[in-house]
This record gives C-alpha cells, structure tokens and sequence, in this order.
C-alpha cells in the first residue's frame, strides 16, 4: 500500500482548503439538518474507514444509486458521483425549462439524491448537447483534452482507492455514455503521471487508483456481485430501499422507482488496474492501519463506539476532541483534513448545536445595507464558549467570548453592506457565455464542484473542551407560511431591475411587423430610467426607446415594441436594455421552483432570434393537445395561425369539427391520462376531414395501446442524433412537399441537436413513411414522419424534433411544418 499512498507534507495549506470546500458546499442551500441518534452512530462507524469511491458517468440520472447507497452507507466508504455534464440537453416532464436552466434544475436533483444516498457530487465543464450515438460524435463537440484534465482534477482531489463506470467504452449507447468510460479510463492513468497536467501539481499531488471496474448490465463468468438489498438494522432500510428514494429526485426526467426489497446483485467486471477476486476492496487497506500513526486511534474509536450512550451523545464529545487532537500526529494530511472534518461534524451532531444566519430579506441590491440575525443554541450539557460571531460583509467580527447556557438562545445581529462591484448571485457555471459544447469557467477552484461556495454566510467560532471548531452557515431567508409552516430559500444578490421578453423567438414572415413585448420589474421603489431595444442593422423598432417611472418595489410595467425589417435585413439577434440612474441592466432574474429542490435563481440575458422567413401558409384553425410542455403553440399563432389550446374537457365535449387541424405535442399520450379514450373523438375528426398530427411519445407512461387509426410502433427508440444527418425525401411528388411551400433538401440545414427521436418502428401497409435518414454508419430509418388518409382527413406521426426546431427559428422546419398543417388529406 505504501506506493499507493502519497506524501502530502509537500503540499501548500490551499490544497486541505480546496479539498474541506468541495466536500463542505454540497448543502449549500439547505437548512442545518437535525441529527438522531441513529446519525450518529452511523457518523462513528465511518469514522473507522479510511477508503473512498469515485462513480464516473456521463449524466444526471445515470448513476446507479444502490451502489453509491451501499458504498457510502454500507461499505461507509468516502463515495462521490462524477457526472462528465449537468443534463442540459435532456427534456423536461415537469415544466418550460430547458437548455442551461434544466441544468440548473438537473444538477440540484443530483444535490437531492446525494442527501438521500450519502455520496458526494462533482462535475465537469461538459455541456450535454443533446443524444449522440457514438463517442467519435461526442468528442468531435467536446474539447478532448480539456475535460481530462476536469476528470484529473477531481480524482487528484478526491483520492479514490476505486473508480467505478456506469458504461464501459463499447457498451451503452448514447455516446456521451461511452465517452464517460473513454475518460474514466485516460483519467485513471493520467492523475499518476507527473507529466500530465503539471499546472494541478502545485496545489495537488499525483494519484494512482488501485482498480478500475465497470458496474456492467452485461456481466462476464469472472464478473464481481454485491447483494445491494441488504438490510441495514441500525437505517431500517436496505440500500436498494434507500436508493429509490434518491432515484425518484431525477422527476424531470420521470424517473421516480418504487423500492424493492430482498436479495439483488449488481454486477462488476474488471476495466483496468489491480483484479480483484472476491470484493472490490480486495488488498485495499481502509482501516486506520493505512496511515502511519493510525492503530492507536482506530484503537480509541473502538473504546468510543462501544461507550456511544444513544441517550446522552454530549459524553462522548471529551473523547472525540482528544482523537481530533490525536490526528495532527499522522502524517497523511489528506486523511487527516478528511476525518478531522467528520469529527467536527460529529461534536456538532452530538452538542445538538443549532446554528443558523437569517437575512431580514430574501435579496438585496448592490450597494445596499441589509441586517444579518445570526442564533446559536446548545441543547446539551457539555460546556460551549462562542468566540467570534462574523458575517461575510461585515465590517468586523463581533468577538463574544460568551459561555451558552442549556437551551437557551444567544443572538447576534450584524449589518452588511453589498459592494457596488459585488457578483450578482448566478449559477458560476453559468456567469460567463458559453458555446453549447463547453461551459466557460475562469476560476480554476470552482472546476469540478457542484454548486456556488455560500458567498454570504456566518461563520462561528467555538469552543468546545479547549478545542476551537470553526463553522459556517449559509445566510438564507426564512418565513412562515400559513399552511406548509417554516420556509426557507437562498438569499441573493440581484440587479434592481428584471426584463423578460415574451418570446425566445419571433418570426417575421414574408417581411411582416412583429410587436415584441418587453416587461420590466423593479427591484427596488422609486425606479426611473429607459428601455430599449437594440437592434441589429435592417431592422427598425418603433418607438425608439420608453422612459419609464415605477414607483413601489415589485410592480411591473410593459412596454410594446412594433419591429419590422427592411429588403435588406437578415435573421440577428435583439437585446434588451434598460439603463437606470447611470447602470445598464441586460438580464432577467428566472427563479425556478419546484418541491423537490431548493429554490433557484438564474440571472438570464434578455435576447431574442429574429427570423425573417420566406414562407407561405394557408389559414388554418389549429387545436393544440400539449403533452409534457413545448413552445410550438407560440411559434405557430406567429405565424398567423389560429390556434387554441385543447383542454380534457374540450377534447370530451367541444365541437371539434370548427378546427382544421388538431396537433398533439411532445409525449402527449405519456402525460394526459384521457387522451387514450378521448381519441375516438379525434377519429371522428378525421373521418369528417381534419387532419390530426401526433408528435412523438416514449415508453413509459403510455396511455393507450394503440394511437391512430391504424397499428404502428409509436413508442420506439429509434433516432437520428445528427443534426446534420442527410435526409431523403421519399415521395417528392406529396403534397406536403409542395403545399403550399416547396421542400427541397435545403430545407433541413441549420437544425439544432438532432433531427429527430423515438421514431416509430414497423407500421402496417396503410401508413406509409414520407423521410428517411440515418446517423453516419447505420441503417435508413423510415419512421420519423408517416402519413395515411383516413376517410375524408389525414393522419401524420412525426417524431422529428419540431420542439427543438421551431423555437431555435429554424427556417426548413417552419416551412415543412406549415405543409403537413395543409396536407388535407390529398395524397
């Protein structure tokens, strides 16, 4: 083991800081948790293991949770999750957001689960561009290199004895899937080679981890299981228990489990490294017996455990401060940073100290005073001094020295001032412009974490049994709300003015005039300024600008812009302006709120695509069915359509022959329980003339067995990931080729992420395919829009990515679109 392990007295101070923070702001946003005694006893255990585990994967939600549950709370082996990006490709089940903020919500589902399983969360600067069928494909969009050195970073930091893949290099298919295990593996060499990434070498050491496995869904003979069904007495759970419960936080990806219980292997086959026979801590030292120095404490933590009195924790904390103390004599600093953190952790659980720091405020402007209310209370005999109380802003700590007395509050206020150059709060993956493929990060120490450090906290300073132990608390907002009780969200710092803009897109076809809606919230009262829009060359807006007075904090004024381009304009970009007592404000605050994960703020500049689009388009009256949430209604009524949104009660009773077409959106058939029975109406429909297109839908959630008038495949998993893929145009001489728009193969450049997904697999003779397409290397896939007449109307499915397409302005996509709204049923 000696060669395993490595000298750290070498190492700067900033390096034990570093690696405290990563582990320190995986809760950032949440209150202080209440400890049982069951915590405890779990905290002790894991005092005596000195092994830690790394989960490599390409997304949220592909981590298998049973493992990290058993390896954190069974093995009580230090465990994380590396995610090479934050979901932001992915769709959304639960609302609107997509692109960077799904990956702001994707990444605090993560934060849920790992509360829930006990591991930790790091992830690279990877942005996840959407479905990609092999890893050439991937990293053909990732910076190769760059990303390496992100997953050297994290193992050189956190020190695994064991990586773990969730796909190996052939097998998984997404091919950022594959790529995970292709980095998984250049990592595991790379942190021991001293001539890789030499810059982390200042602060961080090299690394060898002992063994590389794969957590294979295809096992070999020689493959390794772990019964992760195991029942743990002292939880009450098994992990496969606990890890549905941390499975089920992915809901925007409708991945909520139901447990099960009882016996269940997980498999794992050898990737590189050490073999191991039996156990994947074979020849693995994770005792105390690792370290030199190490046997007497594992000794004392022994002596402690067996003392442990589930009634009084306080008893033990005399002994935990002397094995703290015990650990400045060992000479593996890494450890030593690692457990003497647990121990601090530990006196806290067992004092029952309650700490907190709550703002008067849930969000304060630049420049602006704001008053802080720190509160400690120590609800156990053993004796706490509180030192220092000091609030991040303030102008000095507030040096108490104050004795607390048994379950009796001690409060502290303090004043802070934001600075007029502050950072706004903002997600730091997300501070500076990014191109789709890699996230733009210039402070190195934020590589790799999972979350904002809490910028405005409490720090508090105490002693206990003449140890000092230094904590801090996030500063939050809290209220009482009449019917969910105590509530609490991040407190921020944000601009005095919020724009929004009604829409991400606006399409000017044939060189209309648009009015673009600009909405303005003041942060603060008396507010004055003006608003415009800046606009590329060609393009005109009137009026020019708006002054604008709002006189109380919160209120909302909206201002209409009526834009339009000259002959010569092309498709640009707009943005949003307002410029109020000498600053200019560009952004809109976006909060994000769902039950499952704390609340979020994202700062989002305000821009719009202008899109001056050729086309022509036949008046149509359209029922829109949304399914999971899509923009398509809006960018359809831009186009002139009259559309209304369909609601259950509609589809059950409205007079549905006063539309032309009805539309199903995006996994319309996944998300609305009735519309199984209500198809017969939409059958109906068509008989008498209407034209019913249906968008694509996935296996889970299905409601109905078959949808249309005729059997086909709807739920398959075919798709062309390319956006560039060639796509042949089956029967040019259709109408939806010709009506009222001409489609020519030009029609299908510019479109974003993929082409098209869960393509219908077999149908029977009266549906037949209009497209075919394939990703490079494969087989032509048909069933991404197929058409039959149906007595005097038409059915269409199309699993072309028309929610991606139409709100990105794609112009091809608009067009064709336009021509299956008019097929009218004619062949």
């Amino acid at each position: 083991m000696e060669k395993l392990l490595l000298n750290y007295k070498s190492l700067s101070k900033y390096y034990l800081i570093v690696l405290i923070a990563i582990s320190f702001f995986q809760n950032i946003n949440s209150q202080q948790k209440s400890y049982s005694s069951t915590d405890i006893i779990l905290a002790l255990n894991k005092l005596k293991v000195l092994g830690s585990v790394l989960y490599i994967a390409a997304h949220p939600d592909d981590e298998n949770t049973a493992v990290l549950t058993y390896m954190s709370q069974g093995k009580l082996a230090r465990t994380a999750y590396l995610s090479l990006t934050r979901g932001d490709g992915g769709q959304n089940l639960l609302g609107n957001e997509k692109g960077d903020l799904l990956g702001v919500i994707r990444t605090q589902e993560l934060l849920s689960a790992r509360r829930i399983d006990g591991a930790e969360q790091f992830f690279t600067r990877a942005i996840d561009f959407g479905y990609s069928k092999s890893a050439g494909e991937t990293l053909r969009n990732w910076d190769r290199e760059l990303l390496l050195r992100d997953v050297v970073k994290v193992i050189r930091e956190f020190r695994p004895d064991i990586i773990l893949t969730r796909f190996s290099k052939t097998q998984g298919g997404h091919g950022q899937h594959l790529t995970s295990a292709i980095l998984a593996e250049e990592g595991f060499y790379a942190a021991a080679d001293p001539n890789k990434f030499p810059e982390q070498l200042k602060t961080l050491g090299t690394w060898q981890t002992k063994r590389l496995y794969w957590n294979t869904f295809r096992p070999t003979s020689k493959a390794l299981a772990v019964d992760i069904g195991e029942f743990n007495p002292i939880v009450g759970k098994s992990y496969n228990e606990i890890s549905a419960e941390s499975r089920s936080m992915h809901k925007s990806q409708g991945f909520g489990v139901s447990p099960s219980r009882g016996s269940q292997l997980v498999q794992f086959d050898y990737f590189a490294g050490d073999s191991a026979k039996t156990d994947l801590f074979d020849d693995i030292d994770i005792s105390w017996n690792r370290v030199k120095g190490g046997k007497e404490i594992d000794s004392e933590l022994d002596r402690l455990i067996n003392k442990y009195d589930e009634h009084n924790p306080s008893k033990l904390i005399p002994d935990l401060v002397r094995i703290y103390k015990m650990i400045d004599s060992i000479e593996d600093e890494y450890w030593a940073s690692v457990k003497k953190k647990e121990i601090a952790e530990l006196v806290k659980m067992c004092s029952g100290v309650w700490m907190e720091s709550i703002a008067w405020e849930p969000e304060v402007s630049l420049g602006e005073e704001i008053d802080v209310r720190s509160m400690i209370v120590s609800r156990s005999e053993i004796p706490i001094t509180v030192n220092k109380i000091s609030t991040t802003l303030s102008s000095s700590p507030h040096v108490v020295n104050k004795k607390l007395e048994l379950n009796k509050r001690f409060t502290d206020k303090q004043t802070i001032k934001i600075p007029d150059d502050y950072k706004y709060t903002q997600p730091f993956w997300l501070r500076e412009a990014h191109d789709g493929k890699i996230f733009t990060i210039n402070n190195p120490n934020y590589i790799g974490l999972a979350e904002n450090n809490h910028d405005i906290h409490t720090t508090f300073v105490l002693n206990i049994e003449g140890q000092s132990f230094t904590y801090e608390v996030p500063t939050v907002y809290k209220w009482t709300d009449a019917v969910k009780g105590e509530q609490i969200r991040p407190f921020i710092v944000r601009p005095d003015l919020s724009i929004s803009i009604d829409q991400p897109t606006y399409v000017f076809p044939n060189g209309t005039t648009h009015e673009i809606k600009v909405n303005l919230v003041s942060k603060i009262d008396s507010a004055e300024g003006k608003i415009m829009l800046d606009l590329p060359e060609g393009w005109k807006a009137e009026p020019k600008n708006y002054e604008f007075q709002i006189s109380d904090k919160g209120d909302q004024r909206s201002f209409v812009f009526s834009v339009s381009p000259n002959k010569n304009a092309k498709s640009a970009e707009v943005k949003v302006k307002a410029e109020m007592f000498g600053k200019s404000y560009t952004n809109e605050l976006v909060e994000i709120e769902y039950s499952h994960v704390p609340l979020q703020t994202v700062l989002k500049p305000v821009t719009a695509d202008l899109i001056k689009l050729n086309i022509e388009i036949e008046p149509k009256k359209i029922g829109y069915i949304m399914g999971s949430g899509d923009d398509i209604p809006l960018s359809l009524t831009q186009l002139g359509y009259d559309l209304d949104l369909l609601t259950d009660e509609d589809l059950d009773k409205k007079d549905l022959t006063q539309y032309d077409v009805i539309i199903c959106g995006i996994r319309a058939f996944n998300t609305r329980k009735e519309l199984g029975r209500q198809q017969k109406r939409l059958i109906e429909f068509m008989e008498n003339g209407g034209t019913w297109i249906v968008q694509h839908n996935t296996r889970f959630g299905i409601q109905v067995d078959q949808i249309g008038p005729y059997p086909f495949n709807a739920t398959g998993s075919d798709r062309i990931a390319e956006e560039t893929a060639k796509i042949d145009i089956l029967v040019p001489d259709h109408q939806i080729f010709n009506y009222p728009n001409k489609i020519t193969s030009d029609d299908f450049n510019n479109w974003v992420q993929e082409r098209g997904l869960y393509f219908a697999e077999s149908w029977q003779g009266k549906l037949y395919p209009l497209l075919a397409g394939s990703d490079e290397g494969e087989p032509s896939k048909l069933g991404g829009l197929l058409y039959t007449n149906y007595g005097k109307g038409a059915f269409i499915f199309t699993a072309y990515s028309w929610f991606r397409q139409l709100p990105a302005g794609v112009p091809g996509a608009y067009r064709l679109f336009a021509n299956m709204i008019s097929a009218k049923g004619k062949k």
